[in-house]
């Protein structure tokens, strides 16, 4: 473990702070929406389109990662997110969209990057702890985000709260200057073009990447069915709260926190509880289960109910929901070859993130044609299907290569 605590707090510090960036959008989007004059609904279509901008940058993994080298990928990510989201501090609603791509942008070339770290710098044999730590950063993150964005927007007004998230990105892309020259090392001989990241041929890279390598294509298309309930989540938790129930916007940004502290300790032991399994697949297919109870547990819940029981859900909901990402990394990190963990990564990720981009429209507009607990139970039947589709590829350990 003591070999794996350098590469992991190098992958896992960017997480961490792109994560608060990228969640305080939907956190602090009730005040964004309703300052731009915008519908509550339109929380969906900013976090569809940050979700774009993560798809378009997995396609595009080939012509950033490989060139830059994983460690100055994740250093531009940090500060690509900081710049998207000045655009959205603007309040105009056209620049709040784009500023979501360009988050999208961020947090999608981030994640290939992170992974290739691991994967080169870390014990094989406690890859399931590790890449569910790694991930535990998103949702502490997204406590962070609930916690300080909401209380500064509170006392100063929402663009204080967000740029407030935006300090810790800045630091820790100058922190990632004096990493050891051995993380340097995998830099590609050519230059990074501009004009390569946006070719629309790279729409079918992923699609070559799982053509390629097809022992990744169950696993990523169960990503789906998880990446529609914690998108839901994420996306729509405050608004739901604040808009659908009338909770106050800082309890509901307490109850995310909340949220995010259970997601966060949840990853972390599964992690743990993986490696010692010596298998995934059986823990993806029980989180299953627990996805679909989430949005049940959603779709119940009443502002009328006392505050402790209110919090309660937010622990089980944190819990049941997003804590499968590091077991699902971790599950692709082991299907690919070592040299090729990026690309997979990228390409499995591409079609996670095409869900968690899709997912917020098509739940605005259930929620506009019916309502939030309508929306909460629909998706609900999301997760289920994995149940059988990780039955379908004969179940490996963690330590086959």
């Amino acid at each position: 473990m003591r070999a794996a605590l350098l590469p992991l707090a190098i992958v896992m510090s960017p997480q961490v702070v792109l994560s608060a960036l990228a969640l305080g959008l939907p956190v602090l989007a009730p005040l964004v929406v309703a300052d731009a004059g915008m519908a509550p609904e339109s929380v969906g279509l900013i976090s569809g389109c940050a979700g774009f901008g993560a798809v378009w940058m997995f396609a595009a993994n080939g012509a950033v990662t490989p060139v830059l080298g994983p460690l100055r990928a994740l250093m531009a990510a940090c500060l690509l997110a900081v710049l998207g989201t000045l655009i959205v501090l603007t309040g105009w609603a056209p620049a709040i969209f784009l500023g979501a791509v360009i988050m999208g942008f961020a947090y999608g070339m981030a994640g290939p990057a992170g992974s290739q770290i691991l994967s080169t710098h870390a014990p094989k044999n406690l890859w399931g702890t590790l890449f569910s730590i790694r991930q535990a950063g998103v949702p502490l993150g997204g406590a962070i985000a609930g916690l300080v964005g909401t209380g500064l927007a509170a006392l100063y007004g929402w663009r204080i709260g967000f740029l407030a998230l935006t300090v810790p990105p800045i630091l820790c892309a100058a922190l990632l200057v004096f990493v050891p020259v051995g993380y340097r090392s995998m830099v590609g001989s050519t230059r990074l073009r501009l004009r390569a990241l946006f070719e629309p041929r790279l729409v079918a890279a992923p699609f070559r990447t799982l053509k390629a390598m097809p022992q990744l294509q169950s696993v990523t298309l169960a990503s789906l069915g998880f990446a529609m309930v914690q998108g839901s989540l994420f996306a729509f938790f405050t608004t739901y709260l604040t808009d659908g129930l009338g909770i106050a916007i800082v309890l509901a940004g307490s109850l995310y926190a909340t949220m995010q502290i259970a997601s966060f300790a949840g990853r972390l032991s599964i992690g743990v509880l993986a490696d010692w399994l010596g298998e995934i697949r059986p823990l993806l297919r029980a989180l299953s289960l627990g996805g679909a109870a989430a949005c049940i547990l959603m779709a119940c819940l009443d502002e009328s109910w006392p505050e402790p029981i209110l919090f309660a859900i937010a622990i089980v909901v944190g819990i049941a929901s997003a804590t499968w990402n590091g077991l699902f990394l971790a599950e692709v990190a082991r299907l690919a070859t070592d040299q090729d963990v990026s690309r997979a990564t990228a390409g499995a990720t591409f079609f996670t993130f095409v869900a968690y981009m899709v997912t917020p429209a098509l739940f605005a507009g259930i929620v506009a044609l019916t309502d939030y607990q309508t929306a909460f139970a629909l998706c609900a039947l999301a997760p289920l299907a994995n149940v059988m589709i990780l039955r379908a590829e004969p179940r490996g350990t963690l330590h086959h290569s």
